[in-house]
Formats: structure tokens, C-alpha cells, sequence
């Protein structure tokens, strides 16, 4: 009977176990959009709202994306982490726990190659984690990579900084992924406080001032390689120079 049992009890875990994951898929934010490099360019479109998923404890984001060269970035609004009730889950700088994302980007045509990705934080106080952080040698699977083509790991490399590298920032770079591919990003977010604000959660300052706790604020430029930006541009240098023309 204990063997049955055991087995019962095995077979039962992992049918909750699938549950929860498709659940969790099922739940993942799901969105089209138009984005672009253009760094001086207001977002390309309303902002999209990425949902916690607090049986996975993560947000989860997939995205049929096209590339506009002339475009801005794309706005991402990451919902403030819950419990399984729908309540707020307090984060302390002072105890440092990373907060997982998990997206997805089918790039599609006729977006160029992409081998640039640029992303940053602005909401105040969150700083990005990466893959091999020494600081949190669990978080990520093992020998898992910021950037998957296809499900594969994908070599990256950080691009660097003018000044001082600002851990709100990711800027890396990679061999081009043409259109018709699958984009992966693994990553995490910090909450790591500001001068005035240790707890994020609880709707206020270390002052019992009110603030607004409810989301967090990044901007992504996904960016074509080199060369085809420089065919894009010159493109659209052409299409001016006919347009002054007439």
C-alpha cells in the first residue's frame, strides 16, 4: 500500500506540476509591436502591461515583433509582484531577491537581422541580473544565457558604456538573428532601493510618503546589425532627397 501510495502521490504532484505550468503559458502577456532604434523617438506604441504570474513567480512576455528603423523603442510595463492572492509582495534592499523574466520575440519579416539589444529601467531604485551572477549562482538554470536563437544559446557580449556602466542598463551584442527566428531574453529584476525608499511594495517612502508601487517602467531598442542599418539609412536618405527634389 505505501509503494501505491507513493506512486499515487507521485503521479498526482506531477499532473499539478503540468497544471500550473500551462496555467502559467496560458497567462504569459501576449503582444504584437513595432519597434526601432531610434534612440531621440518617443515609444512606437502604448505601453505594454506585462503580467505577474505568481505561480511561477515570474513574468512571462511574448512578442511577434517588427522592426521600424524610424520607430522608437518599445515601453514594457511590468506589473508589481503578488501573492497568490492578489496581494503585494514587499521587497527589501536590504535582503536583495531578483525577480524572474522569461520573453519571447518571434522576429518577424521583413524586420532586418537583429544583433544589437538595448534595454533600461526608469523606475528608480531597479537594476538588471544577469545570467552568471555571482551573487545569485541559483537563480538561472544552469549554463543558461541571457540570449537563446531558437531555444539554443546564443554568444553575447556586453557593449560598453560611455562613463560609468549603469546596472539599470543592458547593452550587449550578438552574432545577427535573421527574421523568421525566435528571440529568447533570460534575465531578472533587482529591486535594489533609492536614498529615500527601502521597501518597494507597501505604496510609500521611508518618509510615509505615497508613491505609486504598482509597476515598473523599462524601454527596449532591439537594433539591426550594422550593415543593414547603414542600408537602411542610406535608404531612407535617398526617399528624403527624391521627396525635397519634387
Amino acid at each position: 500500500m505505501s509503494k501505491q501510495y507513493s506512486v499515487f502521490t507521485t503521479v498526482c504532484l506531477l499532473v499539478m506540476f503540468m497544471v500550473a505550468l500551462m496555467a502559467g503559458v496560458s497567462a504569459q502577456t501576449s503582444s504584437s509591436a513595432t519597434a526601432g532604434f531610434n534612440l531621440n523617438a518617443s515609444p512606437s506604441q502604448p505601453p505594454m502591461d506585462v503580467d505577474w504570474i505568481p505561480n511561477l513567480e515570474s513574468w512571462r512576455l511574448q512578442v511577434d515583433l517588427i522592426f521600424d528603423p524610424t520607430a522608437g523603442p518599445m515601453q514594457k510595463q511590468f506589473k508589481s509582484p503578488t501573492d497568490a492572492s492578489g496581494g503585494p509582495i514587499q521587497l527589501d534592499d536590504l535582503q536583495p531577491f531578483p525577480q524572474m523574466i522569461w520573453e519571447n520575440f518571434q522576429i518577424l519579416p521583413p524586420s532586418p537581422a537583429v544583433s544589437d539589444w538595448h534595454e533600461e529601467i526608469h523606475t528608480p531604485g531597479w537594476e538588471w541580473v544577469l545570467p552568471n551572477d555571482s551573487r545569485f549562482p541559483d537563480l538561472f538554470l544552469p549554463n543558461e544565457s541571457l540570449i537563446t536563437m531558437n531555444g539554443n544559446p546564443w554568444p553575447w557580449s556586453p557593449i560598453p558604456m560611455p562613463g560609468t556602466t549603469d546596472p539599470a542598463k543592458l547593452w550587449v551584442e550578438f552574432e545577427p538573428i535573421p527574421a523568421g527566428n525566435v528571440l529568447d531574453v533570460h534575465k531578472a529584476l533587482l529591486w535594489v532601493g533609492t536614498p529615500g525608499n527601502r521597501i518597494w511594495g507597501d505604496q510609500t517612502d521611508d518618509a510615509g510618503n505615497l508613491v505609486d508601487e504598482s509597476l515598473i517602467d523599462v524601454w527596449e531598442y532591439p537594433t539591426p546589425e550594422p550593415a543593414t542599418a547603414g542600408l537602411l539609412c542610406a535608404a531612407m536618405l535617398v526617399l528624403l532627397g527624391r521627396r525635397r527634389g519634387h
